[in-house]
């Protein structure tokens, strides 16, 4: 699974699996740090593929610090982390090599062309995939036993179709066709089948916790949020699993380059940081203003539907073949208490209950005219104000209804006008 003493990787971007990708540049580790020389063609294009910290240009570029394993922030979140890589780490046990003895270089070739995002690496190190079942009850069961500790037959499946996953959920990575029916091949999904990603609870989850995502996807939708087309999968055992469309997949054999806010300005996720942060970088890496009025919606609706686990991996942009960026839609936005009852990211310095005027002043902050800034802040209030109905029809549980409309209307107190 090491890649042999001297050989360096090579990174390409593969926007089309039916062309030739593009190579990015090579990588060797030196004094712990991973130096990055960028390719001719990347530098003559040019394409910003670090989104901020690291221009195409001539000579080494070593990552700025330790923080992500000693590689450069971009590229750490081709790794997975949190499920995807504890299931890594039981493939690779299996057979016989610790995680821990491998490089951030070793485990990127272990990713090889099945991450995240249009980032691919050579020389690939991982073994073939193997593939059994599609019986999604099977997959949560088995998902189940390994966060406890344990594991059977379904586990080498899971490993193959974790992917580059990342979060504490368990989830798989699957394609659906015209019809609705499941496939899974090796690599990328099979032909005329759309990726997509079928998520499980997780220990600390809530048993309905599928039908909680949906509707908060329908009331994000409803308060205006961008979305990936979502479902909720039927289960034999249980209330159902959230499934959505991989928004870095936008067609079958197309690829579209990924960058989260963490990786783009190399900010450790389990860092608080804030929400100026997110505004300002979104301005700075797509340079369109409907992006930043996108990022502030998406910044309302966390705080207002006391969705806490909104950290710097939970946000993201997306760079087509082009170069150019775009905020990429929201994703797992569900209700959460966050650390300690607060937001990873905070308003103004505020992290546990921000208000509106708070909001208010972060987007005058970042140019928004105050007639803009109330327009978002009363129609997310208005999504928002039809819990109920988004969580009846989703199937959400009567308790678990109660304990969010609960959380929801404490909220809404601070952002009446």
């Amino acid at each position: 699974m090491k890649l042999a003493p001297g050989t360096p990787l090579t990174a390409s971007l593969t926007f089309n699996e039916d062309q030739g990708p593009l190579p990015v540049g090579r990588l060797a580790m030196a004094g712990g740090l991973a130096q990055l020389e960028w390719s001719p063609e990347l530098i003559a294009a040019p394409m910003p593929v670090s989104a901020l910290l690291y221009p195409p240009e001539p000579g080494l570029h070593p990552a700025r610090g330790r923080d992500f394993d000693g590689l450069h922030g971009f590229l750490s979140d081709s790794l997975p982390e949190g499920w995807g890589y504890l299931v890594m780490r039981r493939r690779l046990s299996k057979l016989g090599v610790a995680i821990e003895t491998l490089s951030a270089l070793d485990r990127l070739a272990l990713v090889g062309d099945h991450g995240r995002g249009a980032l691919t690496y050579r020389p690939p190190t991982a073994p073939p995939p193997e593939v059994d079942s599609l019986d999604l009850d099977a997959l949560a069961a088995e998902s189940t036993a390994i966060l406890a500790g344990e594991e059977g037959d379904l586990a080498d499946t899971l490993a193959t179709l974790a992917g580059g996953s990342g979060g504490a959920r368990p989830k798989v990575h699957v394609g659906f066709d015209a019809e609705g029916r499941i496939s899974v091949s090796d690599g990328e999904t099979a032909a005329g089948h759309e990726a997509w990603i079928v998520k499980f609870a997780a220990t600390n989850d809530p048993p309905d916790i599928g039908p909680i995502e949906a509707a908060y996807a329908a009331m994000a939708l409803a308060a205006g949020l961008t979305m990936a087309p979502y479902r909720l999968l039927p289960s034999k055992t249980g209330p159902g699993y959230f499934a959505t469309r991989r928004f870095d997949r936008p067609e079958p054999v197309r690829r579209l380059h990924m960058v989260s806010l963490s990786g783009a300005v190399e900010v450790p996720w389990r860092t608080p940081a804030s929400y100026d942060l997110f505004l300002r970088a979104t301005l700075a890496i797509t340079r369109h203003a409907d992006d930043l009025h996108a990022a502030f919606r998406r910044m309302v609706f966390n705080v207002l539907a006391s969705n806490r686990d909104d950290h710097t991996r939970q946000h993201s942009y997306l760079m087509d073949e082009t170069g150019g960026w775009r905020l990429a839609p929201a994703y797992d936005l569900t209700y959460s208490a966050g650390p300690g009852g607060e937001h990873y990211l905070d308003v103004e310095g505020e992290g546990k209950n921000p208000t509106r005027e708070q909001a208010r002043s972060l987007g005058r902050r970042h140019g928004l005219p105050d007639r803009l800034i109330d327009t978002i802040i009363d129609e997310v209030r208005a999504a928002l104000g039809d819990w109920a109905r988004f969580a009846e029809e989703a199937g959400v549980t009567k308790a678990s209804r109660a304990e969010i409309a609960a959380a929801l209307k404490d909220v809404a107190a601070r952002f009446s006008p």
